[in-house]
């Protein structure tokens, strides 16, 4: 494949990421000063910040990224490109990655900047986990599903379900350190949404 081919094809995923993914992103942080409060916090406030509002990225950054080709007729139309699907879903998950890492640790730079006391390097990494396992949660439910919507619902029932376990549940990284079946679950969610996300949603 042509390099011109491929950096086609980036462009036009980061562009389609930045539509719908980056700004609902943007606009979910920049209205958590105003409902949770980021400034002159300690560690443990800090830390349950990040995990219970600015993981919440990972829902806008993951879930609909295989949202775009909702018919089999335009699945054909994808399955034309010099990539594969699969490919270019990688692809895409690798940029929401990167971005959804940039936010958190942008976000952490304002929570200091603000005057609150925390690791930062450490607690950017460990929400960037709590992020990417709330966005794969609802990209594995979508891709299985064949459902944008299912997606969402399976996001916010996985969030709702780590905000209901006890304080030391592996699934609060931030405030718990990241476990290793963590990583392990991230790991098996991307690679499931991979197998499963041929999108042919209805």
């Amino acid at each position: 494949m042509k390099t011109e081919n491929f950096l086609t094809v980036l462009w036009v995923n980061v562009r389609m990421n930045y539509k719908n993914a980056f700004i609902p992103s943007i606009l979910l942080l920049s209205v958590i000063p105003l409902i949770y409060g980021t400034a002159n916090l300690d560690g443990i406030k800090s830390a349950d910040c990040l995990e219970r509002m600015v993981a919440l990225v990972g829902i806008p950054m993951f879930t609909s990224l295989f949202c775009r080709e909702q018919s089999h007729d335009l699945y054909g139309m994808v399955a034309l490109r010099p990539l594969s699907f699969r490919v270019v879903a990688a692809l895409r998950i690798g940029i929401s990655m990167a971005g959804a890492f940039a936010l958190v640790l942008v976000f952490a730079i304002y929570m200091r900047a603000c005057g609150s006391i925390f690791p930062m390097g450490v607690y950017a990494v460990r929400a960037f986990a709590a992020c990417m396992a709330l966005g794969f949660a609802g990209l594995l439910c979508a891709s299985v599903v064949k459902s944008t919507v299912a997606g969402y619902l399976g996001a916010f029932c996985y969030y709702f379900v780590v905000q209901a376990g006890t304080g030391d549940s592996m699934l609060k990284p931030v405030t718990n350190g990241i476990h290793p079946l963590l990583v392990l679950f991230i790991c098996s969610a991307a690679a499931a949404s991979l197998l499963f996300c041929k999108p042919s949603y209805r």
